[in-house]
């Protein structure tokens, strides 16, 4: 069984320092293969993999889809599989990838057995890539069983509180949270809340907030319009990020559409949520998934950026990387209230729900072609780069420094 708090805070302390690392192994709270690679960890952990061995371990989830109870369940099933197929990659970023075989329940027998059955093939692939000696990053809480006491430093990168995640056995996964707090060498958050309120309960609470590629979407216009985009009706409202049940409030998104009949609200991402509702707007275009790389050409278009956040436990508990590649793009921004957005609010117009949240739009584009405005958002986030948040990252977790660039 998984050990206790105390149990494992006992193991990090005989273990910390006893070797130093030749490579992470990294369990993913997202899919390399089709999650949005602007995530944080994406971020960081492709930087790290410029000359340090990194292998990532793709996500485990932590529930199972079933229809009726479950977003497009089968959707979800499908895009899982396919990545499965593809077993252990090396991705051009230089990131070695394992989409791991396991039995997608989630009680706490399954945990353990898939924890066994995930941790030999980590094993394996550690070999395959040349690590010897982990040092170990991990953010969803169901792979905790998947990691060897003898690898550290462990650093749990606490991005979300998955226990207030919809569908998912509360009981189950806030014990792995209280586990990962307990043994974890460095504890990193986004938010600063749910960091003071787990203050005590780990050795070592860092806060890294979210960085961005500043000058990837501050340059987007210096790249041609997308054909998709060109004959669309002006003005353009722009949404792109996960659809997803638990964070995207639809009636927002529909009154953000009526606020602009004569315009467009452009809408990319993946679905896993239904947005009939939404598309049946005449003046919706929803254009699916843009690899991330193309993300600026299309932002740079937006005449307003939307984030259109539901009022919940999660939300409150986030912190959107969205908001800083936003206000790096220069655009207005609407959005409705998240704690996060603090030391932003003056940037935005901010909306508390769905009524007033077509006044917001209307008050952002006034704001379209107020240059001043365009320049106090871009700097506010410039010097925000991921690169610096990865140096840090790298001394926590004790690898090698170095000051190279990832590709692309």
């Amino acid at each position: 069984m998984t050990p206790t708090a105390g149990e494992a805070s006992e193991t990090r302390g005989e273990l910390t320092g006893d070797v130093t690392p030749d490579g992470i192994v990294a369990f993913a709270g997202v899919d390399w293969w089709y999650h949005n690679r602007g995530h944080s960890e994406c971020q960081i952990l492709r930087r790290l993999a410029v000359d340090t061995p990194v292998l990532w371990v793709n996500s485990m989830g932590m529930r199972t889809p079933r229809p009726g109870r479950t977003e497009l369940p089968w959707r979800r099933w499908a895009r899982k599989a396919r990545s499965t197929l593809k077993g252990l990659r090396r991705d051009p970023s230089g990131l070695w990838v394992l989409s791991p075989l396991y039995v997608p329940r989630f009680d706490s027998r399954w945990v353990e057995r898939n924890g066994r059955l995930v941790g030999a093939q980590v094993r394996l692939a550690m070999r395959r890539v040349g690590i010897r000696r982990p040092a170990v990053w991990i953010t969803l809480p169901t792979a905790a069983p998947a990691v060897a006491a003898s690898w550290r430093p462990l650093v749990f990168n606490r991005s979300d509180e998955f226990s207030a995640f919809p569908e998912v056995d509360a009981d189950l996964i806030g014990g792995l949270e209280r586990h990962l707090l307990g043994r974890a060498d460095h504890t990193l958050y986004v938010n600063h809340e749910l960091l003071e309120r787990e203050r005590e309960a780990t050795a070592d609470p860092v806060f890294l907030g979210h960085g961005v590629d500043h000058e990837h979407f501050a340059r987007g216009a210096e790249r041609p319009e997308p054909p998709a985009l060109a004959r669309l009706p002006r003005p353009l409202v722009g949404f792109y990020g996960a659809l997803d049940d638990y964070t995207i409030d639809l009636d927002c998104m529909v009154a953000a559409a009526r606020a602009v009949p004569q315009g467009t609200l452009v809408v990319i991402g993946p679905q896993a949520m239904e947005i009939d509702r939404l598309t049946a707007e005449p003046n919706v275009v929803y254009l699916g998934p843009v690899a991330y790389e193309d993300l600026p050409a299309y932002a740079a278009r937006f005449d307003v950026g939307i984030m259109p956040w539901l009022r919940n436990d999660w939300i409150a508990r986030s912190n959107p990387i969205k908001l800083k590649e936003y206000l790096a793009c220069g655009f207005p921004v609407a959005t409705t209230d998240f704690p996060a957005l603090a030391p932003y609010r003056h940037l935005c117009r901010v909306a508390s729900g769905a009524d007033d949240f077509a006044e917001a739009v209307v008050a952002a584009l006034a704001e379209r072609d107020d240059e001043e405005r365009r320049r106090a958002r871009r700097d506010a986030v410039r010097g925000d780069e991921w690169s610096v948040l990865a140096e840090r990252c790298r001394c926590l977790l004790g690898v090698p420094t170095s000051g190279a660039e990832p590709p692309g």
